[in-house]
């Protein structure tokens, strides 16, 4: 922080900037479409961003999707400067960023298909969070997609004690290192000196865990700001409904429960799907949530509700399953499956064990409906009984269920990416622009993924499809022999690449989801 106002905080102290999926067009376009809605597809729409920073959301999705148009708005002099030599190294066209205050966004801007607020609404002034759903109302095409995200209430009460404790701290120190250095030692004074038996004290032990795993620029930014805020989700609705918008589900859709189990799940139950809104407060106050990723479009847009018997056939699938060995005493027929987290399903259905193998093998890659349940039938065709349709139905309602656990990802278009290894392999534009320089690279699903080493990370900068893999190896061992003689010290650092190797960089690259279609 600084005491000049001229200064904005975000070019005292940048923000780290990267992928967010949940905010990817491709997802919002699925969860519109599974609502009844018909949203522009990612290959040809119009995108705002405000508050994009340097272009670490933004920069990949214009990359992924020439054809459409793309918008950033930061306020940050020094975030729009990087993100325009970013977007002008890549040599997109399609995207523009501009240095401008939200208060003075109006409708000659455009009108656009998806708006994304991610990281803003809750550490931003009331007028500006005025402004931001004012905007949705006007810029928003049609059916257009609005995403906002915000620490939500009540779960962001516990999380203030913390906060409480490190604002006290800091309250007159400017000088953004020693704010966050102040911050931490004194949460861990206070933690270690209150009572570990009490509610209070174990509220700040938890945040001291927590914080200890977050960077110290978004500690500055996230915790140390005196002006953030949560919200509960009905406060956020009521300022939307009187922009003419309504609530069309969370990014994080379909896990309508979250973690309600048992008496918390029935009360849930009992409420009627067209009280999406109530139903989603009520899980708040049920499960203590503490950030929402909230999706808005217009009121007059009939919104469908539910999952269905069929729901799931107009989309292209994937799961991040894999095969897991079976527990003792497992009755025979049973195979395992383990998905991220941990959570392991037991699945003895034939063509559930056929689907869920496939999926395992392409991800990350996504199939469509009917070609998986067309391999499947092929792959299970001995264990099928005589009433194919009955089989194909159980199937449909596995899936249904795994896709409400949250362990299924539908997409209306599948990503472009492929896990097949071609002749001249490429990874994404992005991809390689982003191992010159950094671990940290976007994959073709809109996530960060880390690159193991300076090795792994020469080796996707060199596939720009001009190479097979006798050429890779080849570049490797060059860079190999290049590197030893400059004499940069790199630990283990391989004396020569193998051809084995280079195989083995195919395989990981590929699963990393980072080898375009």
């Amino acid at each position: 922080m600084t005491n000049d106002p001229a200064i904005n905080p975000y070019d005292a102290v940048a923000y780290p900037g990267h992928a967010f999926s949940q905010t990817h067009p491709s997802r919002l376009a699925t969860i519109a479409h599974f609502h009844g809605m018909n949203p522009a597809l990612p290959t040809k729409m119009r995108v705002l961003e405000l508050g994009c920073g340097r272009g670490g959301n933004l920069i990949p999705m214009a990359a992924q999707y020439p054809g459409s148009r793309f918008v950033g708005i930061d306020l940050s002099g020094d975030s729009i400067r990087q993100a325009n030599i970013n977007a002008a190294e890549l040599g997109l066209t399609n995207l523009a960023f501009e240095q401008r205050d939200i208060l003075t966004v109006g409708e000659e801007i455009g009108a656009f298909d998806y708006i994304i607020v991610h990281g803003v609404y809750s550490w931003v002034p009331e007028v500006v969070r005025e402004r931001i759903v004012a905007l949705f109302g006007q810029l928003l095409a049609p059916q257009g997609v609005a995403y906002v995200s915000y620490n939500a209430l009540p779960g962001c009460r516990l999380r203030d004690l913390a906060r409480d404790v490190m604002l006290f701290a800091v309250r007159d120190i400017d000088d953004p290192r020693e704010r966050v250095r102040v911050a931490r030692a004194a949460l861990k004074e206070i933690a270690a000196a209150s009572d570990p038996d009490s509610f209070h004290g174990a509220a700040l032990r938890q945040r001291l865990k927590q914080i200890d795993e977050v960077p110290d620029n978004v500690l500055y930014h996230d915790d140390l700001n005196p002006g953030a805020r949560a919200f509960a989700l009905h406060e956020v609705l009521s300022v939307a409904e009187r922009n003419g918008l309504q609530f069309l589900a969370e990014a994080s859709f379909p896990n309508l429960y979250g973690a309600a189990k048992g008496p918390a799940q029935q009360m849930l139950d009992k409420m009627p799907l067209e009280q999406m809104a109530v139903r989603e407060q009520t899980l708040d106050l049920l499960i203590g949530r503490a950030f929402r990723e909230t999706l808005l479009c217009r009121v007059d847009i009939p919104l469908k509700r539910g999952v269905r018997p069929g729901s799931l056939k107009p989309y292209h699938l994937a799961a991040n399953a894999r095969l897991a060995p079976a527990k003792d005493g497992e009755k025979p027929g049973v195979q395992r499956f383990s998905f991220d987290e941990g959570v392991q399903l037991a699945v003895d259905l034939p063509l559930g064990k056929a689907a869920l193998g496939i999926l395992s093998a392409i991800w990350p890659a996504s199939i469509a409906w009917d070609d998986l349940v067309e391999r499947s039938c092929r792959e299970a065709a001995s264990e099928l009984g005589p009433d194919r349709a009955r089989e194909i139905a159980r199937l449909d309602e596995a899936l249904i269920a795994i896709f409400k656990a949250g362990l299924l990802d539908i997409r209306l278009e599948p990503p472009p990416l492929t896990t097949a290894i071609s002749t001249m392999p490429a990874a994404s534009e992005i991809a390689r622009w982003q191992a010159s320089t950094s671990a940290e690279v976007t994959d073709l699903r809109h996530r960060t993924v880390q690159l193991d080493g300076v090795v792994v990370r020469k080796f996707v900068s060199l596939l720009d499809g001009s190479r097979d893999q006798r050429m890779l190896l080849d570049a490797m061992n060059a860079f190999l022999d290049e590197t030893r003689r400059s004499g940069i010290a790199i630990p283990g650092l391989p004396e020569r690449a193998t051809a084995e190797e280079v195989a083995m960089h195919l395989k990981d690259v590929a699963r990393l989801g980072l080898l375009r279609a």
